[in-house]
C-alpha cells in the first residue's frame, strides 16, 4: 500500500469518528431540545398571563372601557382560526405586549383562577388569558361568553375549568363594576354546537347569564366543555373583594 492511500485511509477513518460526534452531539441536542421545550412554553404562558392580570389591575376603568368601545374587525372573533398550544408556537410568538384589546378580568376563586379577558377569540388573545366569543358581548347583560385554551396543564389558563362544581362563583369586572355569576349548569357538546353563546340561552334561564367554554380534553378533540353561570349580582369594584375567596 503507498503512503497516499495510508493517508487517505487515516484520513476517512478521522472523518468518520468527527461525523459519528457530530451525530450524537446533534441527538442529544435533540433530546434536550424535546424535554426543555415543553417546560419553556408552561413558563413562557403562565409568566404572560400573570402579566396580563397585573396590567389589568394597574390599568384605569377610562383605559378598559376605551378598548371594550373601540371597533374590531369581526375575524377577531373567528374561533375557527384559533390553534392550539404547542411549545414551538410558543417559542416563535415574541409580539409584544398589546393592551388594546384588554378589557377586564375574570376570576373564580374555587379554581384559584385569576385571568384577563381579551375582545376577540386570536391566537394571541387566547396563549395570554381568556376572549370573547362574540362583539356585542356586554358584561352583567345576556349571554357573556369567554373562550380559553385548555392544553391538559391545570395551571394554565382554563386547564383546569373542567374542576368546577356547580354552585361556583365566578366573577369578571371592568374594573367599574364586579358582576358576579353563580355556576348552574356544565355540559360536553360538539364543537358545532354555536348556538350555546347565542343571547337567546340567557332567554331560556331568565336572567343573563355567562358562558365559558374550552376544549373537554388538552389533546385535539372535536367537543368542547361549556360551563353556565346565572347572574348574582353586581357592586362597585374593589380589588379584594374581586379576589376574595368564596
Amino acid at each position: 500500500m503507498t503512503p497516499i492511500s495510508d493517508y487517505n485511509m487515516i484520513k476517512d477513518k478521522t472523518d468518520m469518528k468527527i461525523l459519528r460526534k457530530l451525530i450524537v452531539l446533534l441527538l442529544m441536542i435533540s433530546g434536550l431540545v424535546l424535554i426543555f421545550l415543553p417546560m419553556y412554553s408552561k413558563i413562557r404562558i403562565k409568566e404572560d398571563a400573570k402579566n396580563i392580570v397585573e396590567v389589568v389591575e394597574e390599568a384605569t376603568p377610562e383605559v378598559l372601557k376605551q378598548n371594550e368601545e373601540k371597533e374590531q374587525p369581526k375575524e377577531i372573533f373567528d374561533f375557527s382560526q384559533v390553534e392550539e398550544i404547542s411549545p414551538t408556537g410558543t417559542l416563535l410568538d415574541n409580539q409584544p405586549l398589546d393592551k388594546s384589546l384588554l378589557i377586564g378580568q375574570i376570576v373564580i376563586p374555587s379554581l384559584d383562577m385569576n385571568l384577563g379577558i381579551f375582545k376577540g377569540t386570536t391566537n394571541y388573545n387566547l396563549l395570554r388569558g381568556v376572549g370573547t366569543m362574540k362583539p356585542d358581548d356586554k358584561m352583567g347583560e345576556g349571554n357573556y361568553t369567554l373562550a380559553g385554551h385548555n392544553n391538559g396543564d391545570k395551571s394554565l389558563l382554563f386547564g383546569s375549568l373542567l374542576d368546577i362544581k356547580k354552585g361556583a362563583i365566578i366573577r369578571i369586572t371592568d374594573k367599574t363594576t364586579i358582576y358576579e355569576y353563580k355556576v348552574i349548569e356544565t355540559k360536553i357538546v360538539p364543537n358545532t354546537s354555536l348556538e350555546l353563546i347565542e343571547n337567546a340561552e340567557a332567554d331560556t334561564v331568565g336572567k343573563p347569564i355567562i358562558s365559558l367554554m374550552t376544549c373537554d380534553k388538552g389533546t385535539w378533540t372535536s367537543n368542547r366543555f361549556f360551563v353556565i353561570g346565572k347572574y348574582v349580582k353586581k357592586y362597585k369594584y374593589d380589588r379584594e373583594k374581586m379576589e376574595a375567596k368564596e
